[in-house]
């Protein structure tokens, strides 16, 4: 009986989290703890509840007695370090992270967090066998079906756009008629589909194959030998930008070196990466826990926060991704980003933008307030639309370049100007963002 009660009090719980009744579903979880105090799920859930509540410490304290008592609950790691992180203990975290990973070596998020928390301390050999790791639980012949949706949905653009990835890798003996035979697939798929994101049918899914939006190709980016960013960067100069009157964006050109440049976006053009195809209508994007962490991108990160230390100095990277528009005109729309500094950098070459005035980037300088709420890409679009209706005159444009950066507080709304590219798979226009630190510890 009193299992039943503990259940139904969990369930009430979950369901009052989730509307946001944060009172009732304490309540409801306390209640539980009153019929069992020793009940796994309760105490893991109530330490959760209390952490996102601002109070951590009890949260720490409930955690750490209950993996006293059961030391072979991986969620309960899980959760105490991530109070950890809230409370600045990182070394703590990190061993309670590997502490999950070998209770339950198929735990995405936990190799997820051991990577982003091994880069931000330039280890990026040990951060990457941790994003390799979950790309292969997400991707590789481990995957543990965190990704199942888009492997069994697809769009026609999507499969146009892998169609020409496969037509332009270069010739290797065997590979030719594969990658031509592929093309061919996706393209008859492609041509019985609807517009948007479909449900594929099991005869679809069986023409495409059992590799569909997996890591078919990946092109080496290993790390260069020498700088990957450009070492005649005027950092002190980019610095001072910054905060010039006021607005927090500066512009920064030829942010790579030469070399650099040719092998990430050799990796972006030749690579089977871009396995997000429902973020925003018209665009592929990949992310660096699906497919976009390689040795190089994790250098270009942890070198440029070490050329910028009083700027990023506090701030790790948290995320980054490339975004590819399908259609030479299609634009992202307004938004912001979680974070504290955002950087944006271009790398499709010049010649594709056919209005070199334009292209770029919109950001507007207007603080957004405080307590405004990332929720979704669209779902955000009607706030934003009537926030910069009455703060439009804070934009500040900065026209397309290759190479060209664009650094600015994440919370600012920016989007892309006005973009008029060439059509054809090599004039797709590729932006790259990094994600630095919290967007709380501006």
């Amino acid at each position: 009986m009193n299992n039943v009660l503990i259940e139904e009090a969990l369930r009430r719980a979950i369901a009052a989290e989730q509307s946001g009744d944060l009172d009732r579903a304490q309540k409801d979880l306390e209640r539980s703890l009153e019929i069992d105090p020793n009940h796994p799920m309760a105490r893991n859930n109530l330490a959760v509840l209390l952490a996102r509540r601002g109070n951590p410490a009890a949260a720490l304290q409930i955690l750490s007695e209950l993996i006293a008592s059961n030391p072979g609950y991986p969620s309960a790691y899980f959760n105490r370090a991530n109070v950890f992180l809230a409370l600045g203990r990182t070394e703590n975290a990190i061993a309670d992270f590997i502490n999950v990973t070998e209770l339950d070596p198929n735990n995405v998020e936990a190799h997820r967090s051991l990577g982003f928390q091994w880069l931000a301390k330039s280890n990026r050999g040990r951060a990457m066998d941790h994003f390799a790791r979950t790309y292969e639980l997400r991707r590789g012949e481990d995957r543990t079906g965190i990704a199942q949706r888009s492997l069994r949905t697809s769009s026609s653009e999507k499969l146009k756009h892998d169609a020409d990835l496969f037509r332009h890798l270069p010739s290797r003996a065997g590979n030719k008629q594969r990658f031509e035979s592929l093309a061919n697939l996706y393209e008859m798929v492609a041509a019985g589909l609807n517009d948007g994101v479909v449900e594929l049918s099991d005869e679809q899914i069986k023409l495409l194959g059992p590799d569909y939006n997996t890591a078919i190709n990946i092109k080496d980016a290993p790390e260069m030998t020498g700088a990957a960013i450009n070492s005649e960067l005027d950092c002190p100069a980019i610095q001072t930008a910054w905060g010039k009157g006021g607005a927090k964006v500066t512009m920064i050109e030829n942010l790579l070196t030469p070399k650099a440049l040719l092998v990430l976006r050799k990796f972006l053009m030749q690579s089977t990466i871009w396995h997000d195809f429902a973020h925003i209508d018209g665009f592929v994007a990949t992310y660096l826990e699906d497919g976009f962490a390689c040795p190089l991108v994790l250098q270009i990160a942890d070198e440029f926060r070490a050329a910028l230390p009083s700027l990023l100095g506090p701030h790790p990277l948290t995320q980054a991704w490339a975004f590819k528009a399908l259609s030479g005109k299609k634009p992202i729309a307004p938004h912001a980003d979680d974070a504290a500094v955002s950087l944006n950098f271009w790398i499709t070459p010049d010649i594709a933008n056919q209005n070199p005035e334009t292209g770029g980037l919109i950001v507007y300088t207007a603080p957004s307030p405080e307590n405004w709420p990332i929720v979704d890409y669209d779902a955000d679009q009607v706030r934003i639309k009537k926030f910069l209706s009455e703060n439009g005159d804070s934009a500040v444009s900065i026209p397309y370049r290759e190479n060209r950066g664009v650094l600015f507080q994440s919370r600012m709304f920016h989007g892309t100007d006005s973009p008029d590219f060439s059509s054809g798979y090599e004039n797709h226009r590729i932006n790259i963002t990094f994600l630095f630190g919290n967007n709380k510890n501006v």
